[in-house]
């Protein structure tokens, strides 16, 4: 029934849309339209999908909730929970291409202790956190642990570059890859984006609504020019396992992460640098990740071995994030709206942006209550930062 209903459009629905950017933003965008029954391409300037921050070989189902009830909490717990039942139908969990081992955040230094603690006199249901002491996360984890934390039974790892493929593996979603978008421009009936391919073809699309999703890049585009979008390198590293290492069965986070060994590997993340754009590897961001592990899971570190982080293999890409912390998702001007600025949590926050997009391109009900809507709105926002000025 709900596949049979997910196939009508409803009568304010947009008939087609272009979507711009091949990350998770984008194709979850994608995805949400073309299950309404809208026409929908999808154009990035990379010659696969994934290419960007979307692109690691693991990416890390972590929602760290603050003890308020501001929006920002309110939505990264609206988020996390949309997550996992989105997650499911998209993606089941296969042990290759998702997992749900669970996820441990440490009470590892003043400020977890502190917010951690906070979260501790609240009322969880079991099956979203648990709130565990040393001796217990060490059980829950397979490794010694110094320090107790929060326990999440339902967070894992998932392959982002396969949620991407899976999302857009619809009839209605023509992929447009190695086009590169130059321009926006507004018609009498909706939106035209023109540009060049990889191969320096001219080339252009139209579409009754058009959805950019391209992180930092969207400041290109005289429509977004505007817009208070920071680039933040993040690097991995990837690490051999070690007999001591394969006994980890869950992911470990404090300032950083560590997942437990798949295909004879760990991955360990992340750096955050913001305002840089390379996406070389570097031994320092290796060396930091390294530091970081030894600091919040130091058994754990020990267990994987002090080999020199030069031999280590590992991948940069840049994320963007956008001021306050939330994404900016929701109408720009008419027929043209975003989803851009998930940072660190898009695996969390793009399945329910796209919902919220869904809900104000085609008249639904929003995911979402209104305040958590006004701060995720763009032009609310893109206020804001012009009053302060």
């Amino acid at each position: 029934m709900r596949n049979q209903l997910s196939a009508r459009v409803s009568q304010s629905s947009p008939r087609s849309a272009i979507v711009i950017g091949g990350g998770i933003a984008g194709c979850a965008t994608a995805h949400a339209l073309a299950q309404r029954g809208v026409e929908v391409t999808l154009i990035d300037r990379a010659t696969q999908l994934a290419s960007g921050a979307s692109g690691n070989p693991r990416g890390i189902l972590h929602a760290r909730f603050g003890a308020g009830d501001n929006p920002l909490h309110q939505f990264v717990l609206a988020a996390y929970q949309h997550a996992l039942r989105w997650l499911d139908e998209v993606l089941p969990v296969d042990g290759v291409a998702r997992a749900q081992c669970g996820l441990l955040q440490l009470a590892c230094n003043a400020v977890e202790v502190k917010r951690l603690g906070r979260l501790a006199q609240q009322t969880w249901p079991a099956h979203l956190m648990q709130f565990v002491d040393a001796a217990q996360a060490s059980e829950l984890v397979g490794i010694e642990m110094q320090f107790g934390g929060a326990w999440f039974p339902t967070g894992g790892w998932v392959v982002p570059p396969v949620l991407c493929a899976k999302l857009v593996s619809d009839a209605r979603i023509t992929q447009r890859l190695e086009y590169n978008a130059e321009s926006l421009v507004k018609t009498q009936t909706g939106w035209r984006v023109q540009g060049q391919t990889a191969q320096g073809v001219a080339w252009q699309a139209e579409a009754d609504v058009l959805v950019v999703c391209c992180a930092h890049t969207a400041n290109k585009f005289e429509q977004f020019a505007h817009f208070k979008l920071t680039p933040v390198r993040g690097q991995i590293s990837v690490v051999a396992r070690t007999p001591a290492s394969q006994a980890l069965r869950a992911v470990v986070c404090g300032d950083g992460y560590c997942a437990p060994s798949v295909s004879d590997e760990h991955v360990l993340g992340a750096t955050h640098t913001f305002d840089d754009e390379s996406t070389e590897v570097r031994s320092a961001d290796h060396a930091e990740n390294l530091a970081h592990l030894n600091a919040y899971a130091p058994i754990l570190h020990q267990a994987l071995g002090e080999r020199a982080n030069e031999d280590w293999q590992g991948r940069a890409s840049v994320r963007c994030s956008a001021p306050g912390s939330m994404p900016l998702v929701g109408r720009v001007d008419e027929g043209l709206y975003c989803s851009l600025g998930h940072g660190t949590r898009g695996l969390l926050t793009a399945g329910i942006s796209a919902e919220v997009l869904l809900a104000e391109l085609c008249g639904f009900p929003a995911p979402l209550p209104q305040n958590i809507l006004h701060e995720l709105a763009p032009l609310h926002r893109a206020r804001s930062v012009r009053s302060r000025v």
